[in-house]
């Protein structure tokens, strides 16, 4: 298989072009690179070597860039600032107090996000990096921390511990809850992608509906239940994810009947990162607000 990256020249031969090539002078680049001269020069014919032609004229005592010289500057300088940048970003990784959160969108947004003033006035130095999706990750293989899953880890070196067992009741804005509380049947609905769907919560409730299927429809259950806050309609969301906006008055439970097929959720993280302050201090700030806080 051809390798792509043959054609390439020495890339640390391209620091000391791009600095010559810049300041015009080989004397001046090896003053900011903290090199030689010589070793400037040398790095130059090494590229000169590789590339087969002349990217520097030589004139008495002062160089000028050939055509070639002025077109590659243009590429290095381009390339030396993304790597230059892109190794700035991994500083975010490698913060002390730095943790990579994996959960679901409507965990990130209903549970996790009204609880961050919290977490800050009790754990200052924990910075979680959220990250939402619907999809299972490796541990082992991503830079997560920490991850929130029905599913159950398999093999050795993992630490898991039950977070909550989802548990769906049908929700709505003061105005239409007012509005609907005794006739729910003919309430606007508003859906989401979960299975357990308004069709199963009226058959729970005992209530019949001929158009369950009407309504507004969202693929995530956060901005299903901001579409509720807003007095679009009824819609259904776990209890505990529901909890803060029901305490703040933006929402009404509707009915005691609740549906409880979901899974049971799980934090996963891996053995070594717990030895970590930062991930056990977050680990263990999560646990304890599922206590119904």
């Amino acid at each position: 298989m051809n390798n792509p990256y043959r054609p390439l020249p020495p890339l640390g031969a391209l620091i000391g072009f791009e600095a010559a090539a810049r300041l015009g002078s080989f004397s001046l680049a090896a003053e900011e690179l903290n090199m030689t001269q010589s070793a400037v020069s040398h790095q130059i014919r090494t590229l000169e070597t590789h590339l087969q032609q002349p990217l520097f004229l030589r004139i008495s005592r002062r160089v000028e860039l050939t055509d070639a010289g002025r077109d590659l500057m243009v590429s290095a300088q381009e390339a030396l600032e993304t790597v230059r940048l892109g190794v700035r970003r991994l500083d975010a990784y490698s913060k002390p107090g730095s943790v990579v959160i994996h959960m679901p969108p409507a965990f990130g947004a209903l549970w996790l996000a009204p609880r961050l003033t919290r977490l800050r006035g009790s754990h200052p130095d924990v910075d979680p990096w959220l990250y939402t999706g619907s999809h299972d990750v490796d541990l082992t293989e991503s830079e997560f921390d920490i991850t929130l899953t029905t599913e159950a880890p398999a093999g050795e070196g993992f630490a898991a511990a039950p977070f909550l067992r989802e548990e769906r009741i049908a929700l709505a804005g003061p105005g239409l809850a007012a509005d609907f509380q005794n006739r729910m049947g003919e309430a606007p609905l508003i859906h989401d992608e979960h299975p357990d769907d308004w069709q199963n919560w009226f058959l729970a409730v005992g209530l019949e509906r001929a158009d369950c299927a009407k309504g507004l429809n969202f693929s995530d259950t956060a901005l299903a239940v901001d579409a509720a806050t807003r007095g679009l309609g009824m819609c259904l969301c776990d209890r505990t994810l529901a909890q803060p906006l029901v305490r703040a008055g933006k929402l009404q439970v509707l009915s005691p009947v609740s549906l409880r097929g979901g899974g049971q959720y799980r934090l996963v993280t891996l053995e070594r990162n717990l030895k970590r302050t930062a991930v056990r201090a977050l680990w263990d700030w999560m646990l304890a607000e599922t206590g119904g806080s």
